[in-house]
């Protein structure tokens, strides 16, 4: 992936783990374009497990279980848009 690549996928990735953050539906579909944006690449196994939580659950419920569940989702998506954010500083020369 370029340098381009790697920032577009920090973006969408910000994106998702602020559509976590405020409970909203809209969280699992763009995890799923964020993990087919990520394909062949370290982190889109990580993407892919943030997705299937967040289809698994209902994002605005407020128990525990969904809470934790969530949380576990937005772990996963901000190693992902950390671990893209390196590979674009990697691939500049930044690091």
């Amino acid at each position: 992936m370029s340098v381009v690549d790697d920032i577009r996928l920090v973006a969408m990735l910000a994106a998702c783990e602020m559509a976590l953050v405020r409970r909203d539906a809209v969280a699992g579909p763009l995890l799923r374009q964020a993990a087919r944006a990520a394909a062949g690449r370290a982190e889109e196994p990580f993407i892919t497990a943030a997705a299937q939580i967040a289809r698994d659950i209902n994002l605005a419920d407020p128990n525990t279980a969904s809470a934790a569940a969530r949380k576990v989702a937005q772990a996963l998506c901000r190693w992902a848009a950390q671990s893209s954010q390196h590979a674009a500083l990697a691939t500049s020369g930044r690091t």
